[in-house]
């Protein structure tokens, strides 16, 4: 098993999605509250087993699931672990609730998007009884032995995205709001499919994130990272420039083929300096490219007007 950096307290479990590593990781929070930030897909969870099983523990173990988002490829696994461990309990924002409890809408959703490879892509998705849940809207903290976890609402890459600070070894549980990367590699890729994104929103989730001071920041897509600065600033400046790709392709009148296209030369232009390898791997992360620009597409339309 591949061991990565991580804040204190902190493991990293790559559960290998599609069987590719370094797409979808969950962090396993240590001490005698065992708990999992975002356990992925339930179409992974023979890797996130044998991933407790390398530090000693099963999912009988666990006693919590924190959420920074419900989307499939963080939470779910969530309802199938939670029928599996009776003493398990799910942390999740108050919008998120709801689709855990009635996961339908959600499924529907995604099968638009995804078709027949929902079976293959994400498993079984359980839903979670409403007893098992505790919800945040931001301003509350988590007490799990060895950590301390101050929920903030943290819209942007979703509506009901929270981020956990851990007070306890500085590290922000971030979710997809700081976009995905590579480990090893200096570069992020923005996250942004839809329904939700909201470029204003999601501009004060950075200003937040920036206030905590972290000193590591944990991307579901992929890692642990320590150079904060950088990350946060290159995060930002790639999701700006996305959003003006998009938008300049709105102008332009260039229907979804012709805008992902060009999404796509832009990032083989950012990632010119990436191995091959590393190069299909940001690029297959997070989903195809077509579903970023449609995310990015849905939030200019909604605003109107599109001026140049």
């Amino acid at each position: 098993m591949e061991i990565y950096p991580t804040p204190h307290n902190v493991a990293l479990i790559d559960v290998h999605h599609l069987g590719r590593p370094h797409v979808i990781g969950t962090f396993l929070l240590l001490g005698d509250e065992p708990a999992l930030v975002d356990p992925g897909p339930a179409s992974t969870l023979a890797a996130l087993r044998a991933g407790l099983r390398a530090h000693g523990l099963t999912v009988a173990d666990l006693r919590a699931i924190v959420l920074t988002h419900i989307h499939l490829d963080h939470a779910g696994a969530t309802g199938l672990l939670a029928a599996e461990n009776p003493y398990l309990t799910i942390h999740v924002h108050e919008r998120g609730a709801t689709h855990l409890i009635d996961p339908s809408r959600l499924l529907n959703s995604a099968a638009q998007l995804y078709a027949d490879r929902m079976a293959t892509l994400w498993g079984d998705v359980r839903p979670v009884a409403p007893e098992r849940i505790r919800t945040y809207t931001g301003g509350q903290t988590l007490y799990l032995r060895g950590h301390k976890l101050r929920a903030f609402d943290a819209p942007g890459h979703a509506k009901h995205h929270l981020i956990w600070f851990d007070e306890v070894n500085g590290t922000a549980f971030v979710g997809d709001n700081t976009g995905v990367r590579l480990p090893g590699v200096r570069m992020t890729r923005p996250a942004t499919p839809p329904p939700d994104i909201d470029l204003e929103a999601w501009a004060r989730t950075h200003d937040l994130i920036e206030q905590l001071r972290p000193q590591w920041l944990c991307l579901t897509h992929f890692g642990a990272y320590d150079d904060v600065a950088f990350h946060l600033a290159d995060a930002r400046l790639r999701l700006q420039q996305w959003a003006e790709i998009v938008r300049q392709s709105l102008l332009a009148g260039h229907d979804e083929q012709t805008g992902t296209a060009v999404l796509e030369a832009a990032l083989a232009n950012e990632a010119a300096t990436l191995s091959p390898t590393e190069q299909l791997a940001i690029i297959q992360q997070t989903g195809p490219l077509t579903l970023s620009w449609r995310g990015l597409a849905r939030y200019w339309q909604k605003l109107g007007g599109l001026a140049g």
